[in-house]
């Protein structure tokens, strides 16, 4: 039905596969298996054009993608042949299985049927499914199937031959036979074409589409990708731009990201698990999904085996997601223009629910932030922080909590810009529905100031730090623990700042009613003495900052054992007053001691062991270990500015 593609470029090695398999001896079975827009059409149709030369073999072609289109094309074959074995029949079904009879006729020479589009399942999962039952068999001639679904190449025994993306110079060559205009391109904008068929995983469809979206309005490459990169909305809006194929289905208006819509339609219809499990992986990150999140996702019936596996496994036969193993643990991919497809494909109100429901899944499987857990937390990490560059829920108050539960996450892991994004979105929407001075709002400011510390944004986080205790001493009283919470923050950022006389007071406030209300050894009392013995260091106190140090690493030791990144913290600040002192061998070795620890429980980028590498190198320094110094320092002041920035006081 269609004429030959002048345009077609590349995918040679995939046509010498279909020879290959084509002119094997006896009846042949293939399917070219694959994603929308990979290409499996333009690669049958070249192939049979090149067949066609041959006089000893008929061409037939035949849409696959409904009944009706099948039964109506199948008949013209009947009609074009002038089979004998239908003429005769009156009823329609009688007739096109007399087609199929002609066709496995033991006279009949060498042919080769097309049935393209062979998507919906339910047409050729048996022997007497609406189209199968047509499917002629016989001694000779070749089927070839162009698929997205694995399970009717599975079921119609077919050879598999799957068809991926284009290698990158075949997609330029492809871009540019519809683009045009090579010749007159300088070489940035060859690089940006470069960058725009990479953005696309080198897709034949995506190539095309924005080849033709270029040519038609007369768009430079360089323009189109600053549209598309500005946010995933402008990239959505161009994907969906709609460009005509001529050798595509007549009834079929084409864009990049609506080829998917009627596979994610009929996916949900078949089997609405593997829809949902489909809609939750479109607001995960799409790299690296843990099989761990879709079984706990809570969906119908995923905590039953069978049943995830049916679930991933539609979604794997038709190309939408591909599995891989890592340390005997199996992980998830899902395809960027899917994930933006079934993003556009979603109502507004469903895009809200599966955004917050992918927010409470994601924190539901972060377990509590323990240190020992750390690199359990971080392979969950890029799914939490997914869609923050554009975050418009969360929607309601659960997921809501979910996002600060992160946030805390995040600072814990020393993550402090994705900590600051998600502590703002808490807040804003926490001023907005609960007001200014809700216990939960002034929560939010706490947190929010927080991380601000941890950046080295001190004049922004005391600010917050004052509004969080002058509205948690209104609404619950100055000797409510959370109150105390803010007295020992705002004493810390005092301190960074300089103000050591009020960060003293502040700290020996939250002390006092600390050891009265939750006694000497609870953590928070040894955190506000750890902080108090600070202070008083930086006032040339060495005595009794040392004295206080040791108190609060014996109670921490105790308390919370010899690996937590709290008593770690301990022997670290310890080193430091005796340092201060010259008592450098002992100093050294409580550095040495707090470097090995942190780099264990934390891992050798997070922000606390990368101060204390720079503590330790101070006290090697002071004993004249200038080498072994220098080495350390550059190695902290590297990590300082790819992990906080050139600018962040520690970095300086």
């Amino acid at each position: 039905p269609y004429s030959r593609n002048r345009k077609f470029t590349g995918r040679e090695h995939l046509i010498h596969s279909v020879e290959r398999l084509c002119k094997r001896d006896g009846h042949n079975r293939i399917a070219l298996h694959g994603l929308g827009g990979t290409g499996k059409t333009q690669i049958a149709l070249e192939y049979v054009y090149r067949r066609a030369s041959e006089a000893d073999c008929d061409i037939f072609w035949v849409q696959g993608s409904g009944v009706s289109k099948f039964r109506e094309e199948f008949r013209a074959i009947g009609k074009h042949v002038r089979n004998p074995l239908a003429s005769g029949e009156t009823e329609e079904e009688g007739f096109l299985l007399g087609i199929k009879r002609w066709l496995e006729g033991r006279d009949r020479r060498n042919w080769i049927l097309v049935i393209d589009n062979a998507d919906n399942e339910e047409d050729f999962v048996s022997n007497n499914s609406p189209i199968a039952k047509f499917v002629p068999q016989g001694l000779r001639g070749t089927l070839i199937f162009t698929t997205r679904s694995r399970q009717v190449a599975f079921r119609q025994e077919c050879e598999r031959i799957d068809i991926g993306r284009m290698d990158e110079d075949e997609a330029k060559a492809l871009f540019f036979e519809h683009f045009g205009g090579w010749g007159s391109l300088r070489d940035r904008e060859r690089e940006v074409v470069a960058m725009i068929l990479g953005s696309v995983d080198h897709l034949p469809l995506a190539v095309v589409g924005s080849a033709a979206f270029m040519a038609e309005t007369e768009t430079l490459p360089s323009d189109y990708w600053t549209i598309f990169q500005e946010n995933d909305e402008r990239r959505t809006k161009l994907l969906s731009q709609q460009f005509s194929d001529i050798r595509r289905e007549s009834d079929v208006t084409e864009s990049i990201l609506s080829t998917y819509f009627i596979t994610f339609g009929r996916i949900t219809r078949q089997m609405p698990t593997a829809g949902h499990l489909l809609r939750l992986i479109a607001f995960v990150d799409c790299q690296n999904i843990p099989e761990q999140l879709l079984r706990e996702c809570g969906a119908e019936g995923m905590d039953d085996p069978v049943e995830f596996r049916r679930a991933v496994g539609k979604l794997l036969g038709f190309s939408l997601v591909t599995a891989s193993k890592h340390e005997g643990k199996t992980f998830y991919e899902l395809h960027h223009l899917v994930q933006l497809s079934i993003q556009a494909y979603l109502s507004p109100e469903e895009l809200h629910k599966w955004s917050d429901d992918a927010l409470r899944i994601v924190s539901r499987m972060f377990p509590k932030y323990e240190h020992e857990l750390r690199d359990i937390c971080k392979s969950y990490i890029p799914h939490a922080l997914v869609d923050l560059g554009g975050l418009q829920g969360p929607h309601d108050s659960g997921a809501l909590e979910c996002l600060s539960y992160l946030a805390s996450v995040m600072s814990d892991l020393g993550k402090y810009d994705e900590s600051e994004t998600m502590n703002r979105h808490a807040l804003e929407v926490h001023d907005k529905v609960l007001g200014k001075d809700h216990p939960d709002t002034l929560t939010s400011v706490n947190n929010l100031a927080l991380v601000l510390q941890y950046q080295g944004k001190y004049g922004e986080s005391e600010a917050m730090n004052r509004r969080a205790l002058e509205g948690r001493e209104r609404i619950l009283g100055a000797g409510h623990l959370d109150t105390l919470v803010s007295v020992s923050h705002l004493a810390i950022v005092l301190w960074r700042r300089g103000g050591y006389s009020g960060s003293e007071a502040m700290n020996r406030r939250a002390l006092e009613d600390r050891e009265k209300v939750l006694g000497p050894e609870h953590p928070d009392t040894l955190t506000s003495l750890n902080n108090l013995a600070i202070v008083l260091e930086s006032q040339g106190r060495y005595g009794e900052s040392e004295k206080m140090k040791r108190h609060a690493l014996e109670g921490r030791e105790k308390v919370l054992g010899p690996d937590h990144p709290d008593t770690l913290k301990s022997l670290n600040n310890l080193a430091i007053v005796l340092q201060y002192q010259g008592k450098y061998g002992e100093s050294e070795t409580l550095h040495q001691r707090a470097l090995e620890g942190c780099e264990k429980v934390l891992g050798p980028d997070h922000p606390d062991t990368l101060k204390s590498l720079n503590n330790l190198a101070i006290v090697l320094q002071y004993q004249g270990k200038y080498g072994e110094s220098e080495k350390m320092k550059r190695r902290a002041h590297e990590g300082h500015e790819k992990v906080l920035g050139p600018d962040h006081p520690d970095t300086l």
